[in-house]
């Protein structure tokens, strides 16, 4: 398992280093369009050497594009969710009562803020409970200072989006579950 992680990783890694340099290939492109529609008003033509001393430059910039991809978002993203499915695995590896709700087939798929079945779970990494994306924001939008709404919850701590992560285990059952 974990060589396919580090090959998916590599994959996701290779996609935004791409995605930079397509960016980067537009923006360029755009400018290179505007300087030419500048010189056909000027009435100026561009000369061979000036079009090659141009594309050279752009050649050039191309070839130095940073290939740091540890601020990309969607790097970031992706290793958000494969935290968030390797905290689920090893939480229920680590807890027998979770084996016996995996045994018994027993996954919570209603929200505990609006009684409804979840749609977008999203999982609460201080103490481990998911509720519904939409139903979260809205009640931390209500009041900011809102602890886990699930009833017996020990966690002291205020729900903050930054503690909440897509929960790829439930989504994955609520796919395969359909009501």
């Amino acid at each position: 398992m974990d060589e396919k992680l580090k090959e998916l990783k590599c994959i996701v890694n290779n996609n935004s280093v791409q995605d930079k340099k397509l960016k980067l290939f537009r923006e360029r492109k755009n400018q290179l369009l505007n300087l030419n529609n500048d010189d056909d008003n000027d009435d100026n033509h561009m000369e061979q050497s000036d079009t090659e001393n141009r594309l050279n430059e752009y050649r050039l910039i191309l070839s130095k594009t940073d290939n740091d991809t540890s601020k990309d978002d969607k790097l970031i993203e992706f290793d958000k969710h494969v935290e968030a499915l390797l905290d689920g695995v090893a939480q229920k590896e680590n807890d027998s009562d979770a084996e016996i709700q995996l045994k018994g087939g027993y996954v919570n798929v209603i929200d505990p803020i609006s009684k409804k079945r979840i749609v977008d779970p999203v999982k609460n990494t201080i103490c481990g409970h998911t509720y519904d994306q939409e139903s979260i924001m809205q009640l931390l939008k209500i009041n900011k200072k809102t602890r886990c709404p699930v009833i017996g919850c020990k966690s002291t701590e205020f729900v903050q989006l930054s503690q909440l992560r897509p929960d790829i285990v439930t989504k994955t059952y609520l796919e395969k579950h359909p009501e």
